[in-house]
């Protein structure tokens, strides 16, 4: 038996797809292409140089009063035919309907600035945190569910009495989650919870080391909006790099499978296998997957039930496929183990956050994949 195991993480995703850097695009610093349907990246340092010193006067003056008119006067600069922005161009990135309209009808007040990528020389990709993150959300539910008792806390966490027959357990928060309380947590469910705190030695998920995907070209600018049953939130707008859907993609991952035949105390809590990995995810998400259709169908919200009808025929006809929602907008459902919380914690999300289109109502639900792990 192997110390290590090797598997290709192949991703198809079945709806835009974005993962937050913590950084954001100004909008003083692009400019739509609306007959290409795509957007000019610019070296800001590099477009200052270009411009002549009644442009640049201009040009800064438009920042100081905001993005609409900074993105106004780079317009009218461009439209001109007077300026070469060429070399100031970095990359030229599609764009959605949604998005080009959104920059064109927007207020005064509108910020403008999308948020990217993450990015290396060689293009986006997908960080492996986060499939990690994915990956880990859905071991933690399982484990809770084959333990077969709730969860509550009272100045720590604590396993509490088994549920009724037929019923989930049930975890009981407290009032404010803080990130020391988080950690807890999840050292309590997975095993290396200790009197004097986590100790990380014994985190079962050090066995597992996803790599960071593939470098990608096939990206679109993507308008993201909060759909409400009663349009609430349909003047909520967030702009966003996004992987597109049907984009393919591949990450290496690595199982130290060789930890948990280890003696030692501080070795992990239990293993983790590639098949059992596969089998969490496949019942997690696809649960979570059954209650946002529920919610799809209880508003007619079309394009997700698209997205969750051809999730369902994917995984009928391949058993060893398995869901994964990954990335910003995957929701409360998938990411903070909501299906066994208690209370009003534990109630159905009131809104939904979907891209792609200027109607929340029509737009894609997002991060959802189907995925493969191929042994190398």
């Amino acid at each position: 038996m192997s110390f290590m195991e090797a598997y290709r993480l192949e991703l198809e995703l079945l709806g835009p797809v974005h993962v937050g850097t913590g950084e954001a695009f100004p909008a003083y610093s692009y400019l739509v292409d609306e007959a290409r349907k795509e957007v000019l990246i610019l070296d800001s340092g590099r477009l200052l140089e270009l411009l002549s010193e009644k442009q640049r006067d201009n040009y800064l003056q438009a920042v100081a009063q905001g993005p609409k008119q900074a993105q106004n006067t780079l317009r009218s600069l461009w439209g001109s035919g007077l300026l070469d922005l060429t070399p100031a161009v970095l990359r030229r990135v599609a764009a959605s309907p949604a998005f080009i309209n959104t920059v064109k009808s927007a207020t005064d007040a509108a910020g403008l600035e999308f948020r990217t990528l993450p990015r290396s020389p060689l293009g986006a990709y997908l960080p492996g945190s986060s499939v990690k993150g994915a990956l880990r959300t859905a071991w933690m539910f399982q484990r809770i569910l084959k333990r077969g008792q709730d969860i509550g806390y009272h100045d720590r966490w604590t396993w509490g009495k088994k549920p009724p027959k037929d019923e989930w357990p049930l975890v009981q928060p407290p009032k404010s989650i803080n990130t020391r309380v988080a950690q807890e947590f999840e050292a309590l469910v997975l095993g290396y919870a200790t009197d004097r705190g986590p100790n990380l030695h014994r985190d079962p998920f050090r066995q597992v080391r996803v790599g960071d995907g593939e470098p990608c070209k096939n990206l679109l600018l993507n308008r993201i909006g909060v759909f409400h049953p009663e349009g609430k939130m349909d003047g909520t707008v967030l702009l966003a790099e996004t992987f597109r859907s049907k984009t393919r993609l591949a990450a290496l991952v690595r199982l130290h499978t060789g930890l948990a035949r280890q003696t030692h105390n501080d070795t992990v809590s239990h293993a983790i296998s590639a098949q059992a990995l596969i089998k969490a995810c496949q019942e997690y998400y696809q649960e979570v997957a059954a209650r946002e259709k529920e919610f799809a169908e209880k508003h007619a919200l079309a394009q997700g039930l698209k997205i969750y009808q051809e999730l369902e025929s994917r995984l009928n006809s391949d058993p060893q496929a398995f869901p994964l929602r990954i990335g910003f907008g995957s929701g409360r459902m998938s990411i903070r183990l909501a299906l066994l919380l208690d209370g009003e914690e534990g109630q159905e999300p009131k809104t939904r956050k979907t891209a792609g289109h200027s109607n929340p109502k029509d737009g894609f639900p997002m991060g959802w994949a189907i995925a493969r792990l191929e042994p190398y």
